[in-house]
């Protein structure tokens, strides 16, 4: 577990006001008159609509295998910040025309017309492969017309079955035609460096930030394997360029920094997750060392000098996975999130120990004066033996909606919810909870994925293993608020 100044200890928090579903919720905190904490709500949110619009993938057949080529549809979803765009990708997606076909990827575009989705194109990598995993990770530009797609494992040609450095393509719209803009690489690019496994992209469509939790970094010498990176590239005079590649203070093997990342709205903040060992859980006996992953949150910030490190979140030996699981090997991995500023940081800790006797809890924090300070909100659900929450987590960018996931304990393998809270007035209340239409356990992947638009007003999650009539890969979640 690595140390800074910048660092905050979860157990150091104390009187912290707890937000238990639709109870009472104690304001944000202000530390000093020109504290800011995201946008105040124009008007109360209306509440959400129960019933969903599922969406799935077209069936079709992969010859010579008479297979579904659909995979794991819905793994990774993205909202455009006006609500109108939505990518859906499938990274087990059969494709190209070299075997292994199996995970060359794709993404799925829609865009809404008269409140319901139509498909405007679908998108592979341009020499598919199998195993490039594009769509890895997706994101998409406050309008919509910028899509950013991650393929981890892209880089070999076909038929090599061999993980390369991983790539990220831009797509742009023009007219309601999307086309390629670029394909970005490190600069440090390795062979399995998984270079995609995460992405992000400004409002504007001017910032990318993506992760390379395994990269070889070198720390004094001496390589660091799978300490990890994030590089952020901006588009200047119409080019896209590497800005910065930002590893973690100390970095260390197997820290895996860039496994999740998030990118506030405006490009200026950037949070971090490394899934980082912590000597407290250490245990020499294990072969890989430890039974846990504490996780850190790096926050850093561009004030015009380049990227600094502003803010450092520990988890902690009671207080394992912090920021969310390292242990999902696809689909959504932040549980945390920023808003649009970047001074209001949310933080998940599924494994904390809640008020209520169950476990997982969101903290919210503040940004003033160059300082992340805990506010007074703890959020919990009311959830009953709830086993797990804020495994993920989603922001709005204005800062008054926040999605996330919570794990019902029922069986062996626990039951998925989706919890959905309203800022109102300085006060966070439950809004919704939303189940599975049927009883689909975790490890089917329902809620793998979370996207709500900037103004809280629509939402959209994954469910990679759901049935439906036409297919048995996937499916992707719609809910709007009701009309007024």
């Amino acid at each position: 577990m690595h140390t800074s100044n910048a660092g905050i200890s979860l157990a150091s928090l104390v009187a912290l006001t707890i937000v238990t579903g639709a109870a009472s919720a104690a304001p944000i905190a202000r530390q000093g008159p020109k504290a800011n904490h995201g946008a105040q709500p124009k008007a109360a949110q209306q509440a959400w609509s129960i019933t969903p619009e599922i969406i799935t993938s077209d069936y079709e057949l992969h010859e010579p295998t008479n297979e579904s080529k659909n995979q794991q549809y819905g793994g990774q979803v993205a909202l455009s910040g006006d609500g109108q765009t939505l990518a859906v990708a499938d990274a087990w997606y059969f494709g190209g025309s070299e075997w292994p076909w199996y995970g060359s990827g794709a993404v799925y575009v829609y865009g809404r017309v008269n409140g319901s989705w139509q498909l405007q194109t679908k998108l592979e990598p341009p020499a598919a492969r199998g195993y490039d995993f594009f769509g890895s990770d997706v994101a998409l530009s406050m309008t919509g017309d910028v899509l950013v797609v991650g393929s981890q494992y892209e880089g070999y040609d076909a038929p090599s079955q061999d993980a390369g450095p991983g790539s990220v393509f831009v797509y742009k719209r023009n007219n309601g035609t999307w086309t390629q803009e670029s394909m970005l690489r490190a600069s440090r690019a390795q062979d399995s460096s998984s270079f995609g496994r995460a992405v992000e992209v400004s409002s504007a469509g001017d910032v990318i930030a993506v992760g390379a939790p395994y990269e070889s970094v070198d720390a004094d010498g001496t390589a660091q394997s799978a300490a990890g990176a994030v590089y952020v590239f901006t588009k200047e005079s119409g080019a896209w360029a590497e800005q910065q590649a930002l590893t973690a203070p100390a970095p260390e093997s197997s820290d895996w920094f860039g496994w999740g990342i998030r990118l506030s709205e405006n490009g200026q903040a950037l949070a971090v997750l490394a899934a980082e060992q912590n000597p407290d859980t250490e245990d020499p006996e294990l072969i890989n060392g430890w039974p846990n992953r504490a996780n850190t949150i790096y926050v850093f910030q561009n004030q015009g000098n380049g990227w600094n490190l502003s803010g450092q979140f520990e988890g902690s030996e009671s207080e394992p996975h912090l920021g969310g699981t390292a242990y999902e090997p696809e689909g959504q991995s932040e549980g945390f999130d920023l808003s649009a500023d970047g001074l209001t940081l949310a933080i998940g800790s599924p494994y904390a120990a809640a008020a209520d006797g169950t476990t997982g809890v969101i903290r919210m924090y503040g940004r003033s004066a160059n300082q992340w300070l805990p506010t007074h909100t703890v959020l919990t659900p009311a959830l009953p033996e709830r086993r797990s929450f804020g495994t993920r987590v989603t922001l709005s960018a204005e800062g008054n909606s926040l999605v996330a996931f919570a794990d019902r304990d029922d069986g062996a393998y626990g039951h998925p919810y989706v919890v959905a809270f309203d800022r109102r007035q300085n006060r966070w209340q439950q809004a919704a909870v939303f189940e599975s239409p049927a009883a689909v356990p975790v490890s089917t992947g329902f809620a793998n994925s979370l996207a709500v638009s900037a103004d809280g007003q629509y939402l959209t999650f994954g469910a990679r293993s759901f049935a439906t009539e036409t297919s048995s890969w996937g499916a992707a979640f719609n809910y709007g608020r009701q009309a007024q």
